[in-house]
Protein backbone atom coordinates (compact mmCIF):
# COMPACT_ATOMS: atom_id res chain seq x y z
CA UNK A 1 0.00 0.00 0.00
CA UNK A 2 1.42 3.55 -1.31
CA UNK A 3 1.36 5.86 1.93
CA UNK A 4 0.78 10.17 1.50
CA UNK A 5 3.89 10.96 1.13
CA UNK A 6 4.20 9.01 -2.08
CA UNK A 7 4.25 9.96 -5.81
CA UNK A 8 2.54 8.08 -8.54
CA UNK A 9 3.68 8.47 -12.10
CA UNK A 10 0.33 9.08 -14.32
CA UNK A 11 -0.02 6.92 -17.33
CA UNK A 12 0.59 10.00 -19.46
CA UNK A 13 3.11 11.59 -17.96
CA UNK A 14 6.05 9.59 -20.19
CA UNK A 15 5.82 8.19 -23.38
CA UNK A 16 7.38 4.82 -24.10
CA UNK A 17 5.29 1.51 -25.05
CA UNK A 18 8.06 -0.10 -23.08
CA UNK A 19 6.60 -1.32 -19.59
CA UNK A 20 10.07 -1.89 -18.11
CA UNK A 21 11.38 1.17 -19.46
CA UNK A 22 8.50 2.65 -17.80
CA UNK A 23 8.75 0.88 -14.27
CA UNK A 24 12.58 0.90 -14.28
CA UNK A 25 11.95 5.00 -14.76
CA UNK A 26 9.32 5.41 -12.25
CA UNK A 27 11.23 3.52 -9.88
CA UNK A 28 15.09 5.67 -10.47
CA UNK A 29 12.62 8.78 -10.16
CA UNK A 30 11.53 7.92 -6.83
CA UNK A 31 7.77 7.12 -7.19
CA UNK A 32 6.33 4.46 -5.78
CA UNK A 33 3.29 3.69 -7.97
CA UNK A 34 2.86 4.11 -12.03
CA UNK A 35 -0.76 4.48 -13.25
CA UNK A 36 -2.19 2.61 -16.44
CA UNK A 37 -4.72 3.36 -19.11
CA UNK A 38 -6.52 0.66 -21.53
CA UNK A 39 -5.17 2.67 -24.84
CA UNK A 40 -1.42 2.61 -22.74
CA UNK A 41 -1.95 -1.34 -21.72
CA UNK A 42 -3.12 -1.90 -25.07
CA UNK A 43 -0.03 -0.33 -26.66
CA UNK A 44 2.24 -2.43 -24.32
CA UNK A 45 0.96 -5.70 -24.81
CA UNK A 46 1.40 -4.77 -28.39
CA UNK A 47 4.73 -4.13 -28.04
CA UNK A 48 4.83 -7.87 -26.62
CA UNK A 49 4.93 -7.78 -23.19
CA UNK A 50 2.99 -10.39 -20.94
CA UNK A 51 0.63 -9.83 -18.23
CA UNK A 52 2.80 -12.37 -16.07
CA UNK A 53 5.84 -10.20 -17.15
CA UNK A 54 4.36 -6.50 -16.46
CA UNK A 55 3.69 -8.09 -12.90
CA UNK A 56 7.15 -9.70 -12.39
CA UNK A 57 8.83 -6.22 -13.65
CA UNK A 58 6.44 -4.25 -11.29
CA UNK A 59 7.61 -6.99 -8.11
CA UNK A 60 11.11 -6.26 -9.67
CA UNK A 61 11.32 -2.60 -9.02
CA UNK A 62 8.61 -2.44 -6.09
CA UNK A 63 6.82 -0.17 -8.02
CA UNK A 64 2.97 -0.61 -7.69
CA UNK A 65 0.21 -0.23 -10.15
CA UNK A 66 -2.17 2.76 -8.15
CA UNK A 67 -3.95 5.04 -10.56
CA UNK A 68 -6.59 3.49 -13.47
CA UNK A 69 -7.45 5.60 -15.95
CA UNK A 70 -10.23 6.58 -17.21
CA UNK A 71 -13.81 6.14 -17.29
CA UNK A 72 -15.94 8.45 -19.33
CA UNK A 73 -19.52 8.12 -20.88
CA UNK A 74 -21.47 6.42 -18.14
CA UNK A 75 -23.63 8.85 -18.30
CA UNK A 76 -24.10 9.92 -21.63
CA UNK A 77 -26.55 8.64 -24.21
CA UNK A 78 -27.30 4.83 -24.91
CA UNK A 79 -24.64 4.61 -27.24
CA UNK A 80 -22.06 6.27 -24.74
CA UNK A 81 -22.79 4.21 -21.83
CA UNK A 82 -23.04 0.83 -24.07
CA UNK A 83 -19.13 2.05 -25.08
CA UNK A 84 -18.60 3.24 -21.55
CA UNK A 85 -19.73 -0.50 -20.25
CA UNK A 86 -16.97 -2.01 -21.84
CA UNK A 87 -14.03 0.36 -21.33
CA UNK A 88 -15.11 -0.37 -17.39
CA UNK A 89 -14.74 -4.26 -18.04
CA UNK A 90 -11.76 -3.59 -19.49
CA UNK A 91 -9.99 -1.38 -16.75
CA UNK A 92 -11.84 -3.55 -14.19
CA UNK A 93 -9.49 -6.51 -15.68
CA UNK A 94 -6.55 -4.71 -15.41
CA UNK A 95 -6.74 -4.00 -11.76
CA UNK A 96 -7.32 -7.84 -11.43
CA UNK A 97 -4.75 -8.43 -13.04
CA UNK A 98 -2.51 -5.58 -11.17
CA UNK A 99 -3.92 -4.25 -8.22
CA UNK A 100 -4.73 -0.90 -8.54
CA UNK A 101 -5.61 1.50 -6.08
CA UNK A 102 -8.44 4.16 -7.61
CA UNK A 103 -10.11 4.78 -10.65
CA UNK A 104 -10.51 8.08 -12.18
CA UNK A 105 -14.00 9.00 -13.22
CA UNK A 106 -14.97 11.94 -15.63
CA UNK A 107 -17.87 12.67 -18.03
CA UNK A 108 -18.51 15.09 -20.79
CA UNK A 109 -22.08 14.86 -21.10
CA UNK A 110 -24.42 13.75 -18.45
CA UNK A 111 -28.22 13.76 -20.32
CA UNK A 112 -29.83 12.44 -17.04
CA UNK A 113 -31.49 14.05 -14.31
CA UNK A 114 -29.37 14.32 -10.93
CA UNK A 115 -31.17 11.86 -9.36
CA UNK A 116 -30.26 9.16 -12.49
CA UNK A 117 -26.33 10.24 -12.87
CA UNK A 118 -26.00 9.75 -9.26
CA UNK A 119 -27.77 6.40 -9.53
CA UNK A 120 -25.38 5.23 -12.42
CA UNK A 121 -22.72 6.42 -10.79
CA UNK A 122 -23.29 4.42 -7.60
CA UNK A 123 -23.71 1.44 -9.69
CA UNK A 124 -20.42 2.10 -10.96
CA UNK A 125 -18.99 2.61 -7.83
CA UNK A 126 -20.55 -1.13 -6.30
CA UNK A 127 -18.82 -2.54 -9.61
CA UNK A 128 -15.43 -1.06 -8.76
CA UNK A 129 -16.15 -2.37 -4.86
CA UNK A 130 -16.62 -5.87 -6.30
CA UNK A 131 -12.56 -5.20 -7.56
CA UNK A 132 -11.20 -3.17 -4.47
CA UNK A 133 -11.10 0.25 -6.07
CA UNK A 134 -11.71 3.31 -5.16
CA UNK A 135 -13.73 5.48 -7.77
CA UNK A 136 -12.24 9.39 -7.71
CA UNK A 137 -14.70 11.52 -9.74
CA UNK A 138 -12.83 14.10 -11.64
CA UNK A 139 -14.44 17.45 -12.32
CA UNK A 140 -12.93 18.93 -15.81
CA UNK A 141 -13.98 22.28 -16.68
CA UNK A 142 -15.08 22.36 -20.26
CA UNK A 143 -17.46 19.22 -18.83
CA UNK A 144 -21.26 19.60 -17.27
CA UNK A 145 -19.23 18.45 -14.15
CA UNK A 146 -17.24 21.68 -13.98
CA UNK A 147 -15.84 22.29 -10.64
CA UNK A 148 -15.69 20.73 -7.23
CA UNK A 149 -19.15 21.56 -5.93
CA UNK A 150 -20.57 19.57 -9.05
CA UNK A 151 -19.12 16.58 -8.26
CA UNK A 152 -19.20 16.48 -4.65
CA UNK A 153 -22.95 16.63 -5.41
CA UNK A 154 -23.14 13.72 -7.02
CA UNK A 155 -21.10 11.95 -4.64
CA UNK A 156 -23.16 12.62 -1.92
CA UNK A 157 -26.05 11.62 -3.83
CA UNK A 158 -24.28 8.63 -4.69
CA UNK A 159 -24.08 7.54 -1.09
CA UNK A 160 -20.87 5.05 -1.63
CA UNK A 161 -18.22 4.82 0.79
CA UNK A 162 -15.55 3.99 -1.79
CA UNK A 163 -16.75 7.47 -3.83
CA UNK A 164 -15.28 10.34 -3.44
CA UNK A 165 -13.38 13.68 -5.75
CA UNK A 166 -10.26 13.34 -7.59
CA UNK A 167 -8.75 17.04 -7.30
CA UNK A 168 -6.56 18.11 -10.44
CA UNK A 169 -4.77 20.96 -10.05
CA UNK A 170 -5.06 22.21 -13.44
CA UNK A 171 -8.57 21.89 -13.95
CA UNK A 172 -9.18 24.01 -10.43
CA UNK A 173 -7.44 26.74 -11.00
CA UNK A 174 -8.43 26.72 -15.04
CA UNK A 175 -12.45 26.40 -14.18
CA UNK A 176 -14.80 27.73 -11.61
CA UNK A 177 -13.84 25.89 -8.78
CA UNK A 178 -12.16 27.72 -5.37
CA UNK A 179 -10.74 27.09 -2.49
CA UNK A 180 -14.45 27.00 -0.48
CA UNK A 181 -15.93 24.48 -2.90
CA UNK A 182 -12.95 22.54 -1.89
CA UNK A 183 -13.44 23.12 2.02
CA UNK A 184 -16.78 21.66 1.73
CA UNK A 185 -15.91 18.24 1.11
CA UNK A 186 -14.57 16.06 3.80
CA UNK A 187 -10.89 15.82 3.70
CA UNK A 188 -11.36 11.78 3.58
CA UNK A 189 -13.82 12.20 0.66
CA UNK A 190 -11.04 13.21 -1.83
CA UNK A 191 -9.48 10.29 -2.66
CA UNK A 192 -6.92 11.51 -5.36
CA UNK A 193 -5.02 14.73 -6.55
CA UNK A 194 -3.10 14.79 -10.02
CA UNK A 195 -0.54 17.28 -9.71
CA UNK A 196 0.12 19.61 -12.68
CA UNK A 197 0.85 23.34 -13.51
CA UNK A 198 -0.50 25.74 -16.38
CA UNK A 199 0.62 28.57 -18.43
CA UNK A 200 -0.28 32.12 -17.37
CA UNK A 201 -1.96 32.08 -21.22
CA UNK A 202 -4.45 29.75 -22.56
CA UNK A 203 -4.87 29.47 -26.40
CA UNK A 204 -8.10 29.21 -25.98
CA UNK A 205 -8.90 25.96 -26.18
CA UNK A 206 -9.08 25.09 -22.55
CA UNK A 207 -9.55 21.11 -23.33
CA UNK A 208 -6.98 21.41 -25.74
CA UNK A 209 -4.91 23.43 -23.00
CA UNK A 210 -4.96 20.36 -20.92
CA UNK A 211 -3.86 17.72 -23.49
CA UNK A 212 -1.52 18.78 -24.69
CA UNK A 213 0.12 22.39 -22.77
CA UNK A 214 0.41 21.05 -18.93
CA UNK A 215 3.80 22.33 -16.68
CA UNK A 216 5.71 20.84 -14.16
CA UNK A 217 5.11 21.62 -10.92
CA UNK A 218 6.72 24.63 -9.89
CA UNK A 219 6.91 25.91 -13.83
CA UNK A 220 3.96 27.37 -14.39
CA UNK A 221 1.75 29.95 -12.52
CA UNK A 222 -0.74 28.01 -10.64
CA UNK A 223 -0.53 28.62 -6.85
CA UNK A 224 0.61 25.08 -5.80
CA UNK A 225 2.10 25.72 -2.64
CA UNK A 226 -1.53 27.11 -1.41
CA UNK A 227 -2.72 24.28 -3.13
CA UNK A 228 -1.02 21.76 -1.23
CA UNK A 229 -1.65 23.91 2.26
CA UNK A 230 -5.30 23.89 1.75
CA UNK A 231 -5.51 19.99 1.04
CA UNK A 232 -3.38 19.22 4.09
CA UNK A 233 -5.63 21.51 6.27
CA UNK A 234 -8.25 19.33 5.01
CA UNK A 235 -6.79 16.27 6.19
CA UNK A 236 -6.39 15.04 3.05
CA UNK A 237 -3.85 11.99 3.44
CA UNK A 238 -3.31 10.60 -0.02
CA UNK A 239 -0.24 10.01 -2.60
CA UNK A 240 -0.13 13.09 -5.16
CA UNK A 241 -0.16 11.40 -9.12
CA UNK A 242 2.11 13.37 -11.35
CA UNK A 243 -0.23 14.04 -14.28
CA UNK A 244 1.24 16.09 -16.83
CA UNK A 245 -0.08 15.95 -20.47
CA UNK A 246 2.40 17.59 -22.48
CA UNK A 247 3.88 17.42 -25.89
CA UNK A 248 6.65 18.88 -24.73
CA UNK A 249 7.30 16.19 -22.40
CA UNK A 250 6.53 13.59 -24.53
CA UNK A 251 9.66 14.69 -26.38
CA UNK A 252 11.84 13.68 -23.75
CA UNK A 253 12.95 9.99 -23.24
CA UNK A 254 11.09 8.19 -20.45
CA UNK A 255 13.69 8.75 -17.72
CA UNK A 256 14.58 11.97 -17.63
CA UNK A 257 10.84 12.64 -18.13
CA UNK A 258 9.72 10.84 -14.60
CA UNK A 259 12.96 12.61 -12.96
CA UNK A 260 11.75 15.45 -13.93
CA UNK A 261 8.37 15.18 -12.98
CA UNK A 262 9.75 13.43 -9.54
CA UNK A 263 11.73 15.89 -8.82
CA UNK A 264 9.76 19.48 -9.70
CA UNK A 265 6.90 17.57 -7.43
CA UNK A 266 8.69 17.18 -4.56
CA UNK A 267 10.00 20.74 -4.81
CA UNK A 268 6.83 22.37 -4.60
CA UNK A 269 5.90 19.81 -1.79
CA UNK A 270 8.98 20.73 -0.13
CA UNK A 271 8.64 24.30 -0.27
CA UNK A 272 4.75 24.09 0.86
CA UNK A 273 5.44 21.28 3.78
CA UNK A 274 8.88 23.51 5.31
CA UNK A 275 10.53 20.48 8.21
CA UNK A 276 11.77 22.26 11.43
CA UNK A 277 15.13 22.85 11.93
CA UNK A 278 17.08 20.40 13.34
CA UNK A 279 19.91 21.22 15.94
CA UNK A 280 23.44 19.81 14.29
CA UNK A 281 24.17 18.19 17.35
CA UNK A 282 20.95 16.38 18.99
CA UNK A 283 18.78 16.31 16.29
CA UNK A 284 15.95 18.09 17.91
CA UNK A 285 13.86 20.78 17.17
CA UNK A 286 15.73 24.05 17.93
CA UNK A 287 13.93 25.66 21.24
CA UNK A 288 12.72 28.62 21.93
CA UNK A 289 14.68 31.39 23.62
CA UNK A 290 14.22 31.58 27.49
CA UNK A 291 13.58 34.77 28.64
CA UNK A 292 15.64 36.55 30.85
CA UNK A 293 14.34 37.81 34.24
Amino acid sequence: MLSPSDLILSAPTVATDDFEERVRAAAAAGFAGIGLSVPLYDSIRAAGASETEMSAVLRHYGVECAELLSLSGWAGDTVEMTRSRALEDRLYAISDAFGARYMVVGSTRLGHSPEDVAARFAAVCDRAAAHGLVVGLEFLPWTEIADAASAWGIVELAGRSNAGILVDAWHMYNGPTDASQLRAIPGERIVAVHFDDADAMSTGDLHQDALRRCRLPGEGVLPLVEFVRTLDSLGVAVPYSVEILSDELNAVRAHEAARLAGDAARAVLAAARPQPRLDNDHGRPPRSPVPRC
